[in-house]
């Protein structure tokens, strides 16, 4: 059963990178909010994986990076993740952004 989403997901087309383990593979964030986002990728980690991510919020900034997130569904060239762990920092710039998007009519 899906549980319902916490807050709201913004659609954006970001660059990003997942890792699980040593294998990393470039991807796109589709949508995304402070607790999670939706992934493209020509290889998409499995249901109920574990993956590292780093996202790429504005070309003249370090990615943000989560530490820990979860694979909650997969279907059609995409996958949803749960941010599970990321610093404190990292938080941060993630929540700020997703505040600008939110913000931004």
């Amino acid at each position: 059963m899906m549980r319902p989403r916490q807050s709201r997901r913004f659609a954006v087309q970001l660059p990003a990178v997942y890792a699980v383990g040593n294998d990393r593979h470039g991807a796109t964030i589709l949508n995304l909010s402070a607790q999670g986002c939706a992934v493209t990728a020509e290889r998409l980690p499995a249901a109920a994986a574990y993956v590292s991510l780093e996202v790429v919020l504005l070309n003249d900034m370090p990615p943000v990076a989560v530490e820990l997130a979860a694979v909650r569904w997969v279907a059609d060239h995409r996958c949803g993740l749960e941010f599970i762990r990321m610093a404190p920092a990292m938080s941060s710039r993630l929540k700020a952004f997703v505040d600008l998007l939110e913000s931004t009519p």
